[in-house]
């Protein structure tokens, strides 16, 4: 017995499996034509652009994406919480020092 498959994108697919690539998908009878069909899964993920690192701080970076200013910090436990702090307000300092002057450079 024969059945048809119908292939939505199929130059998509046939021309993935001619390179030996392996498809994902959802094989399903359409309600409407009745039809046998294959619908690959698009499983590539969404390129994102990297965080641009602005400077270095004492316990981490400060960096920038498209839409955000982005700090990560990351400090020993055994510092104790007095020294935490002051590397916390430190790097804050820092931070702002550091988009205070890009916005001066920017301006100019």
């Amino acid at each position: 017995m024969k059945k048809f498959i119908f292939i939505i994108n199929a130059l998509e697919v046939i021309a993935g499996l001619l390179r030996g690539e392996k498809f994902e998908g959802v094989l399903y009878l359409d309600k409407e034509t009745h039809v046998l069909t294959f619908k690959a899964w698009n499983r590539r993920a969404p390129k994102y652009k990297k965080t641009r690192k602005l400077c270095d701080l004492d316990g981490g970076w400060l960096g920038e994406t498209n839409r955000h200013i982005v700090r990560y910090e990351k400090f020993a436990k055994s510092l104790g919480l007095p020294q935490i702090l002051r590397q916390m307000d430190n790097d804050n300092r820092q931070s702002k020092e550091m988009l205070v002057d890009i916005a001066i450079i920017d301006n100019v």
